[in-house]
This record gives C-alpha cells, sequence and structure tokens, in this order.
C-alpha cells in the first residue's frame, strides 16, 4: 500500500533528520532505560523477598534474652494479636576456618521440633538435613559456605559457652533472616566470617547448656494486630529473664537492609528519568521550530492545495512522536540490559533461592507514554504555529531578525573585537530563549556528571571519619557477657597487643521531645584513644560526667541539641534508667550512636566496673598468634578487623557501584551530547547560507568553523558555573535520598572528581562539535547558495 503523501514526506524529512532525531532519541532511551532498569530490579526483588518470606513463614517480631524457661514461650503465644511463637537457642562463637587467617563467628541455631508451627524456616539447596538422632550434624549457611571455601562433610569446631562443639556439615541452607549478612562493625558482608548453622534442638541444648530453656524468639502476628503493643507484652515478659528490646520486622537487621535498597532503586527511577525527558522535551521544540521556520513555503502551498490546517501541521506531530518511539524502544531494550546486570550484581549479596530478572511492562508502558507525551508537549508551541499560518503569509520568506545595536557593540566600539566573534555574540543575544535551552540542557549534563561524581567520593570520606578518625583500633573483640574491667588486662598480654581500651556497650532506647530511638549505647573510659567521637571540625569530644555525647543524625532524629535533657532507659540486663544532659553532638555516618563514660554507664544499669568488648591495637605480623588465642579464649564470642573491614567495604563498593556509574555517566554524556549536538546543527541549518557568502568572501573554512563553533564554546562555558552548583545540589539531595539508618553519606566532592565531570562534558561537546564543523570543509557553495538553507 502505498503510503499517503503527507507520510512520505514524514519519512523523507526524519532520514533528512536522522542524527538529530537519534541524538534526542538517545535522551528519551536513557530515561525510560533508568525507569525501566530500576523498576525491573526492583520487581525482581520485591517477588523473590515475598515469595521466600511467605515459603518460610518469615516472622513480625523479633526478640532475645539471657536464658527464659520454655514455659514462658507458651506465655508470649497468648499475647493479644500473636498467632505463632517460635522459641530457639542461638548461640555464638569463635571457630577456625581452614583457609582463613583471622576466625569466623559461628551461630548455632536450633531447628524447630514443631514444623507446622515454625517460624524462619530454612529451605535446603544441598545436602540433607541433620538426624535428629545425631549429635554433631548441622546444615550451613550456603553463602558461608561458598564465601569460606568450606563443603559438604567439613568438620568445624566452635566454643559455645566455654563447651567446645565440633560439628559435621551435612547440608547447605538459606534463610530469610539471612538474606543479607552484615558484618560486626560495618554494614557491608562478610560472608566468609560469618558462618550460620542450624542443628537439631537436642544438639544446640547439650552444646549449649540451655536445656529447656530459649534465648531467641520469633512471632507472627495476626493481621491488624497492634506492633507497639505486642512489642511492649513481649518486653515486660522477657525482662526477668535477661531479654532485649524486641523489635518488628522492619527493624531485623537482613530484611532492613533489603527494604532500603528497595527504596533507593525507587528513588533513582523518580530523580533521573524526568531530566532526561524535559532536555529532551526542549530539543524536539528546536528541531521542530526550526522546520516549521523553513518549510513556511511548504505549508502554505499544502493549504492552497486543500489540506486543513490540522493536516499540514500534521507531519510534525508525528515527527515528534516518532522521536519519542524511537527513545521509548530503546530506553526498553537498555532498561533491560541494565536490569538484568543489576540483578545478577544483586545475586552477589541478597541471597534468594530465586532471584530472577524480569522485565517490568508497567513501567515501560508507563515511562514510554510519558516520553512520547514529552516530545509531543515539546512541539505543541511550533505545531500550532504551523497551524495557525494562512497560504498567503506562509508563502511569504521569514521576515528577518531585528537587528538593532545590542550589549556587545555598545560595550566593543570600532575594531575593538573582530567580525567573527563580533557575528557569533550577536546570534546569541538575538535568540536569547534559544541559548537559555541550550546552556540548561547542558548544565543539567554538567551538573549529573559533577553529582553523581560524589558516591566514590563520599565512601572515601566515609571510610577514612569512621575507620581512621573515629575508631582508630586494629582489631575488636565482644565478650558473650559483661566481664570485669580486669579482662581488659587479660586482652593486653596476648600476642602482638599493644594497647587496650575497654567498651561498655548496651542497647537502649532514648527519649526526648515526645520522640524515641532505639540505639546503642557505647561507654568508653575518659579520654579515649582508640574509639573517640569527634565534632564536625574533626576535634576530639570529651566526655563529661553524666552527659551523653550523641551523633548529629540522631540528634535530629530526636529534634535535640547540646543543653537539652534526653531519658536513656537501658533494655538489655538489669535495665536502669536516666535522663542526662547532651553535651555534645559528634560527627558520626554510621549509625545511631550515643557515647558516654563508662563508669557512668555502668552506674545507669546497676552493675559494677563492666565491660562487654574491648579496642585493641595488635602488631601485624603477631596477629596469627593472637587470632589463635582469641580462638581459645570461650567468653570471646566476636572479632573484627579493620584491615579487612575497610579491604570488604572498598571491594564492594567497587562492584557494586561499576555498573550504576559507568551508566550514569554514560547517560550525563548522552545528555552533553545530544544538547551540544542538535544546537550545532540547528545553527548550522540555519547559517548555512551565511556561512557559504562568507566563504564566497574570502572567509576561510576554518574561520567559518569558528563562528559555527565559537556559538557552541560559549554555551558551553556559560553552562558550567550553573551545572557545576547544580552538581553540587544533586549531590546533596543524593546523599539524602540513599543514606540509610546504618549509614549516611556525607556530600562530598574533590577537585579530581570536578576535573573527571568537566573532562567527560567538555568531552561529549567537543566531539558533538566536531562532527557538525567538518561540514563546513565539505559545503557545495553553488547548491548551498541556490537554495534558501
Amino acid at each position: 500500500m502505498r503510503p499517503a503523501p503527507l507520510d512520505r514526506k514524514l519519512l523523507r524529512d526524519l532520514v533528512r533528520l536522522r542524527w538529530q532525531v537519534l541524538a534526542i532519541a538517545l535522551l528519551i532511551a536513557c530515561g525510560v532505560s533508568v525507569a525501566v532498569m530500576a523498576f525491573s530490579a526492583q520487581q525482581a526483588l520485591a517477588d523473590a523477598q515475598a515469595g521466600f518470606y511467605a515459603e518460610t513463614r518469615f516472622g513480625d517480631v523479633f526478640a532475645q534474652a539471657r536464658r527464659a524457661p520454655l514455659s514462658r514461650a507458651r506465655e508470649l503465644t497468648r499475647i493479644d494479636g500473636v498467632t505463632v511463637a517460635d522459641a530457639r537457642i542461638v548461640e555464638a562463637g569463635l571457630m577456625d576456618v581452614p583457609g582463613l587467617s583471622r576466625p569466623a563467628v559461628a551461630r548455632v541455631v536450633s531447628l524447630p521440633e514443631d514444623e507446622a508451627r515454625a517460624l524462619n524456616q530454612i529451605r535446603l539447596v544441598r545436602g540433607r538435613m541433620p538426624d535428629p538422632a545425631s549429635r554433631d550434624e548441622v546444615v550451613a549457611l550456603k553463602t558461608f559456605m561458598d564465601a569460606a571455601g568450606v563443603k559438604l562433610g567439613d568438620r568445624l569446631t566452635t566454643v559455645l559457652e566455654g563447651r567446645a562443639f565440633s560439628f559435621t556439615i551435612v547440608g547447605a541452607a538459606l534463610s530469610p533472616e539471612y538474606v543479607y549478612v552484615p558484618a560486626p562493625q560495618s554494614f557491608m558482608p562478610d560472608d566468609a566470617h560469618q558462618g550460620v548453622f542450624w542443628a537439631p534442638r537436642a544438639t544446640v541444648e547439650r552444646a549449649a547448656g540451655m536445656t529447656g530453656a530459649f534465648n531467641a524468639v520469633s512471632l507472627k502476628l495476626a493481621p491488624g494486630a497492634s506492633l507497639p503493643r505486642v512489642l511492649q507484652d513481649v518486653d515486660r515478659i522477657l525482662a526477668p529473664y535477661g531479654g532485649l528490646a524486641a523489635r518488628g520486622r522492619e527493624d531485623q537487621p537482613s530484611h532492613a537492609f533489603l527494604e532500603a535498597e528497595l527504596k533507593e532503586l525507587s528513588t533513582s527511577a523518580s530523580i533521573l528519568p524526568p531530566v532526561f525527558l524535559a532536555i529532551a522535551a526542549a530539543l524536539v521544540h528546536l528541531v521542530v521550530s526550526r522546520m516549521v521556520d523553513a518549510e513556511r513555503e511548504q505549508i502554505g502551498l499544502l493549504k492552497a492545495f486543500g489540506y486543513r490546517d490540522g493536516e499540514a501541521a500534521q507531519p510534525y506531530l508525528k515527527t515528534a512522536a516518532a522521536i519519542g518511539l524511537v527513545g521509548a524502544l530503546g530506553g526498553g531494550l537498555i532498561g533491560a540490559l541494565l536490569g538484568a546486570a543489576i540483578v545478577d550484581l544483586y545475586r552477589e549479596y541478597f541471597r534468594f533461592p530465586d532471584l530472577a530478572g524480569r522485565f517490568h511492562w508497567p513501567a515501560f508502558l508507563i515511562a514510554s507514554t510519558v516520553a512520547v507525551g514529552a516530545t509531543l508537549a515539546g512541539s505543541v508551541s511550533a505545531v500550532r504555529r504551523a497551524a495557525a499560518l494562512s497560504p498567503a503569509v506562509a508563502m511569504q520568506p521569514l521576515r528577518p531578525a531585528v537587528y538593532r545595536r545590542g550589549l556587545l557593540d555598545r560595550l566593543t566600539p570600532g575594531r575593538a573585537i573582530d567580525e567573527a566573534s563580533r557575528m557569533i555574540v550577536r546570534n546569541l543575544e538575538r535568540f536569547p530563549v534559544r541559548a537559555g535551552l541550550a546552556v540548561a540542557g547542558l548544565a543539567a549534563s554538567l551538573a549529573l556528571l559533577v553529582g553523581v561524581q560524589f558516591m566514590f567520593d563520599s565512601f572515601d570520606r566515609l571510610i577514612d571519619q569512621a575507620y581512621y578518625r573515629i575508631q582508630r583500633w586494629s582489631e575488636s573483640v565482644g565478650f558473650i557477657e559483661g566481664r570485669s574491667v580486669a579482662a581488659a588486662a587479660e586482652l593486653g598480654r596476648l600476642p602482638g597487643v599493644y594497647a587496650v581500651e575497654p567498651v561498655r556497650g548496651a542497647a537502649a532506647r532514648l527519649k526526648a521531645n515526645g520522640r524515641q530511638e532505639l540505639t546503642q549505647v557505647v561507654g568508653l573510659d575518659p579520654g579515649p584513644a582508640l574509639q573517640r567521637p569527634l565534632d564536625a571540625e574533626g576535634r576530639p569530644l570529651p566526655l563529661k560526667g553524666r552527659g551523653v555525647v550523641i551523633s548529629e543524625a540522631l540528634a535530629r532524629r530526636l529534634a535535640l541539641a547540646p543543653g537539652d535533657m534526653v531519658r536513656i532507659e537501658i533494655v538489655e540486663g538489669r535495665g536502669g534508667a536516666g535522663s542526662v544532659p547532651v553535651t555534645a553532638l559528634a560527627r558520626d555516618y554510621s549509625g545511631f550512636t550515643a557515647y558516654v563514660d563508662r563508669r557512668e554507664l555502668n552506674r545507669l544499669i546497676g552493675e559494677g566496673d563492666v565491660i562487654t568488648g574491648a579496642n585493641l591495637l595488635v602488631a601485624g605480623d603477631r596477629r596469627p598468634a593472637f587470632y589463635a588465642a582469641i580462638e581459645r579464649t570461650p567468653q570471646i564470642v566476636g572479632s573484627s578487623s579493620r584491615d579487612d573491614t575497610v579491604t570488604a567495604f572498598r571491594q564492594v563498593m567497587i562492584e557494586a557501584f561499576r555498573t550504576t556509574m559507568v551508566f550514569y555517566v554514560g547517560f550525563a554524556a548522552a545528555i552533553a551530547f545530544g544538547v551540544a549536538y542538535n544546537t550545532s546543527r540547528i545553527a548550522l541549518s540555519e547559517r548555512a547560507r551565511d556561512l557559504a557568502t562568507l566563504r564566497v568572501l574570502g572567509f576561510g573554512e576554518a574561520e567559518c568553523a569558528y563562528i559555527l563553533m565559537g556559538e557552541l564554546a560559549i554555551l558551553a562555558l556559560a553552562a558550567v558555573p550553573v551545572g557545576i552548583l547544580g552538581g553540587n545540589a544533586l549531590a546533596e539531595g543524593l546523599a539524602v535520598a540513599y543514606s540509610r539508618e546504618e549509614v549516611r553519606l556525607p556530600p562530598v566532592i574533590t577537585l579530581p572528581s570536578y576535573g573527571a565531570a568537566l573532562a567527560a562534558y567538555f568531552g561529549a561537546v567537543v566531539l558533538a562539535g566536531v562532527l557538525v564543523a567538518r561540514r563546513v570543509w565539505e559545503f557545495d557553495l553553488v547548491a548551498v547558495l541556490k537554495t534558501r538553507e
């Protein structure tokens, strides 16, 4: 079937403007692909989470105690709104793993005896479940086995409550409680040193000496149950048994990290696509406006031959829609590939049995509709102008721009500036709206390049602040329960240790101004050197008497300032509560932390001179001997290494952000290229006859190219300060959007990052300019001067 005449014109226009069309479509593809990528990855995670949680009956409430009789578990089921209470034993200790220099932490969890009422069930992926009659068979967390190189049949030994427990691994499993396993002193995973093992209850009872008791419980709530009331009742029942504050699913570490990741994907899909689509709409406006101005005579002829106003304007509207459709289709394809890459990356950190990438059709359809709508909106004013032209007016030549003395002429009389430069500036003065749109588009690309650079700079600052300025220890150990401060002296006698500082940590609920926050209170000796709160200027903050130093983030959460009173309620051990003054705010980028004098914390709890761990400096060449010594110390159940933590942190960040940064930088460069190319191409189309005339008058190709590209250079330079300011604002916004409870990102951008952003920006602009400027050398002067274009 032969296309209609106007459709043939549309196809010819698209072929003639193919490079401009593709440049704009690339911007649209970037915006659509971000939406498709983010929502596809989000849907994959959410579906895997929902399916795994439903299959394994993931709990709604989690609580711990030191030792509670099983009869209390039955009392927990009688709480209003509780349908199931699954009481278990969870004990931790250190263990030596062949091939690892540092001991791993082993968590041994009792398997439920009644599978029908069990919560947080594991899913076996390899091997078999332990024989209930066996005394030494366990199932291990698959992520630990993969990272530590442990295989089925391997035999390991840990120390639980002072008792050596040797076991054989007969199966590998995944658990909803350990989809993501953060390491101690960090929110990053350290799978090789975080072992979780499940064994029959009788086996764990014997190993931990917990016959007829439990120290961990999960609850399932009925729909509509009051979570705060349930938490309060659980705390009341478990308080006599050393209960810690019960928490809902949203505060369970693995689930909380996963929810934060889902939130970040929504943030990405909300912030970036509108930027691309707005710039694409502006470029469509420029291209279609130029087409209407150049084809006035054709529009007049069409109307003279009987085409109605809408029919004559239809090709321009269809051109805009075609640009939107091409970009949307390309964006869907790119988004699908990026979404699959992100899901592959997530498989390294979120261990679901079924995590499959899938194309998010609703996101694609909505983003495509918005993209086409944006291009149509960008063409509306030009299309209306085409429809409003009468044949008599349209067939007359376009009235020249009004030439008058501009600001440059008044400031530079005579020959103070060469004629080529004067032409450049005059053209910018006569089309300020077009120049403003070009500057805005270029500034947006530079802002995105600058803004996303903050991620790496921010993580560098975070690591420096957290692990080299605040926490200056090389090793940290934790005890199974509070011990006398004399234990610090014992640690000082371990191999390689040449500095020890005791620490008393306690879970507490801080209340002020009608708000409350469950956090960790850290008790330090006065004048600490290995862990010390710092102010905004990096100066150590003293711990004064009964006062508390809290992190800036915690102060904002509780609306506190220095001098205000805050109530501290200890939610572990013997409890204890009191109101203390806030003496200072600490610049701390990780967690909601409160620091107090260790003796005052012990006095508040009502215990003696007790510590729960210590920070140490250990000689690097003596660390193997140190690790071997703490493995033989039953009271130590936790160990962290600063060097290992920082190394893992950097490795995870590089892997996690490499893909993200590549396409963000690519997208930002695409904006710069698209804006620069279309601006230059439109200028060439409008001024081809003028440039050809200058060639005839004796101007060289380089001078004509300078006139054409000088305009782009001025626009690109004018966009730099706007783009840098916008990039800093974007970094501030992204820092807030991507910050989590366990880590807050400082909006830091260093000079090398500015340099990298500017290099990518000018590289894209220069490439676009060269592609257009080379046409000056290809001019057919006779052909150009024969036409109006």
